[in-house]
């Protein structure tokens, strides 16, 4: 009998230690399942929202906290860009900072901030690149892509 309380005090204590590790995880899941539109389409390909709130940081930073706001889920095509570049004029074989900016303006949107690009990159790594968002090759640093807040999505709707 006492074996078998042990057993289960330790099958509830490695419950109880998964839950915690991936607490984070898991209210990201429910904020972005409660949300009434988590993906948004765009001319320029698809949005995820990234749910408003703090999130971790190393110890000494204080976790800066962001109002909802939506990132393209790829980074922005080649094919896409050259519909821009032609479309204004720039050259697509090289891409600039300036370039970029002036893309995610044309397409209505913004340029992420590095904390908005910190958080929607969460959980991701180089081996499996995909963030708890449902962000794809932000920890490879592919590409760039643009941003949008929460407030502003109706012009895609």
């Amino acid at each position: 009998m006492w074996a078998m309380l042990a057993i289960a005090a330790g099958v509830t204590l490695v419950f109880i230690g998964l839950t915690l590790a991936n607490l984070d995880k898991i209210r990201t899941s429910v904020a972005v399942r409660r949300s009434s539109r988590p993906i948004l389409k765009t001319p320029t390909g698809d949005m995820v929202i990234v749910p408003e709130g703090e999130f971790q940081v190393p110890s000494w930073e204080k976790p800066p906290k962001l109002r909802p706001f939506y990132i393209d889920k790829e980074p922005v095509s080649p094919e896409i860009y050259k519909r821009f570049a032609a479309a204004a004029g720039r050259n697509a074989d090289r891409v600039t900072a300036e370039d970029e900016r002036a893309f995610c303006q044309w397409a209505g949107k913004r340029m992420p901030s590095p904390d908005e690009l910190a958080k929607a990159g969460r959980g991701a790594t180089p081996e499996n690149d995909v963030s708890i968002y449902g962000v794809r090759g932000l920890a490879g640093g592919k590409g760039f892509r643009c941003a949008l807040d929460a407030s502003g999505a109706a012009q895609f709707r």
